[in-house]
């Protein structure tokens, strides 16, 4: 069994807010923060002077513990920046023709809709479909696929109220339609396991910065290997061709790009937050992804007890398969008691007029009972 309360111990701001929002931004562990501050001393002070073999070791690593965490090949993963680095890959390397068109949610998170949007100056059409109750809506999709549908974009879980979308049953969708699967994965992945193989995704772009609990600047791109070969650069650099980390012979220019996803990868990279990302997806690991949805539901569900015997609406589907570790629920003056929250230091976010509750495996049963108690204070009619 897990001992999240020493875990808990690699959080130490935990003795002075309770903190709820990581689905805004995940809090560093100690473990990844120490890993940061190892490389800075080694820079300053010179430690080990052949670090370059070591980095690309690194790198290399990293892109295997993704891989086994979304059941995929290593050499399916480039490293990236932000969700956004990665949608804007696949929009701008897949060859669209005037008259195509992808379809959107139209309640998805802006970093999965203006990288489509760019493309209408290509003729291609971008379509939204329309949700129900919040909900993506599994017989809108169907209705909105027509012959001209190229490509469907859709985040594992919604930004404001934690609903997780059946990937595998709108994967197989895609497929019989012969439609391009991209999924933003940053609101799911880290706490929720996903199989990118039996989801039949194409693309998947997430950033590090909120369940994978690392830095801003970090994140990672899924390219399937069918569409290796198909999906072209958009911008090429050094590090995108196979020159074998070899420092002594860098004036052939004939080199070709890696049959891999690192043909996406085009320049230096930033060391210090991938050895946080690394330490930190190593933590993860170590406590099992299905352990930390199973511990974030127990949190949760103490809070739906409480906020189905209240005046408070809750928002997320209960629906187990539509579950994810994000809850959120209305209330009277919802700014005014979000104020109230973060004056007793309870971190949580306000999203589209909802209180969003996104807590996480360290956090403890008696944090929810203090939310519940301030909850109980707030004037609810």
């Amino acid at each position: 069994m897990t001992n999240f309360s020493a875990i808990r111990k690699q959080f130490p701001f935990t003795k002075n807010i309770i903190y709820f929002n990581h689905a805004a931004f995940g809090p560093v562990p100690l473990e990844s923060f120490k890993a940061t501050l190892d490389y800075y001393h080694t820079l300053t002070h010179q430690v080990d002077q052949s670090t370059d073999h070591h980095s690309f070791e690194l790198l290399d690593r990293l892109r295997e513990i993704i891989a086994k965490m979304i059941n995929s090949s290593s050499d399916e993963i480039s490293l990236t920046s932000n969700t956004s680095y990665g949608l804007n890959i696949v929009a701008n390397g897949i060859e669209f023709k005037a008259g195509d068109e992808i379809l959107l949610s139209d309640i998805e998170f802006p970093a999965n809709v203006y990288p489509w949007l760019n493309l209408k100056k290509r003729g291609v059409k971008v379509r939204f479909i329309k949700n129900e109750n919040g909900f993506f809506s599994l017989e809108n999709l169907l209705k909105a696929i027509n012959k001209k549908t190229k490509l469907l974009s859709l985040s594992f879980v919604q930004f404001f109220n934690g609903y997780k979308n059946d990937l595998e049953r709108i994967g197989k969708i895609c497929q019989d339609n012969r439609i391009i699967f991209v999924v933003d994965g940053i609101q799911g992945i880290g706490n929720s396991n996903l199989d990118v193989k039996k989801c039949k995704i194409d693309f998947l772009s997430c950033g590090g910065q909120k369940w994978l609990l690392s830095a801003p600047g970090t994140g990672f791109f899924y390219c399937s290997k069918k569409f290796l070969s198909k999906l072209q650069p958009s911008f090429f650099g050094w590090l995108g061709v196979d020159w074998k980390v070899n420092f002594t012979d860098l004036l052939r220019y004939n080199l070709k790009p890696f049959n891999s996803a690192r043909r996406f990868e085009i320049g230096s990279y930033s060391y210090a937050n991938l050895r946080t990302f690394y330490a930190s997806l190593k933590l993860l690991q170590k406590i099992g992804i299905a352990n930390i949805q199973k511990q974030n539901h127990i949190l949760l569900d103490r809070l739906i007890d409480y906020l189905q015997n209240s005046a408070y609406q809750i928002k997320s589907s209960q629906e187990a398969k539509h579950r994810s570790s994000i809850l959120s629920f209305s209330a009277k003056n919802g700014k005014k008691l979000w104020e109230e929250l973060f004056k007793n230091k309870i971190i949580v976010s306000y999203r589209e007029d909802l209180i969003r509750v996104s807590p996480n495996f360290y956090n403890s049963p008696e944090e929810i009972d203090h939310l519940i108690a301030t909850l109980q204070k707030h004037p609810i009619t």
